[in-house]
């Protein structure tokens, strides 16, 4: 059961996922079924903002709490979803407004390297 949920889990997330994700996976998979529920129907089936806005709004949300993996998990899936690198940044120039300039040294620094890995350019 808890490989299925992982793998429905890698699905929904764009392939972005940690071994936190995989360790629930196996612990507690009826809870992660309910989050996935949760996470695929606010991101994806429900409302007018697209996919990617929503995750850019998670990642600032992130950045903002100075959540660095999840704002590199929501990164890479705002950027999965169609977000331009230059979208990206200008959600983490306008998370630093609450979250104070550490958001952009950081949120930059892992905007270059999931670009890098994704064989990007910032454009």
């Amino acid at each position: 059961m808890s490989k299925e949920v992982y793998e429905r889990l890698e699905e929904k997330s764009l392939g972005v996922t940690t071994e936190m994700h995989r360790a629930i996976s196996e612990f507690d998979p009826e809870y992660v079924e309910s989050v996935l529920e949760f996470y695929h129907r606010m991101t994806i089936e429900r409302g007018v903002l697209p996919r990617k806005v929503k995750e850019l709004i998670i990642m600032s949300v992130n950045a903002a709490q100075s959540r660095w993996e999840g704002v590199r998990i929501h990164l890479k899936r705002a950027l999965l979803s169609g977000a331009s690198p230059r979208e990206v940044l200008e959600a983490l120039e306008t998370a630093a407004i609450p979250g104070g300039l550490p958001v952009m040294w950081y949120g930059a620094e892992i905007l270059k390297q999931e670009l890098d890995a994704m064989g990007k350019a910032f454009e």
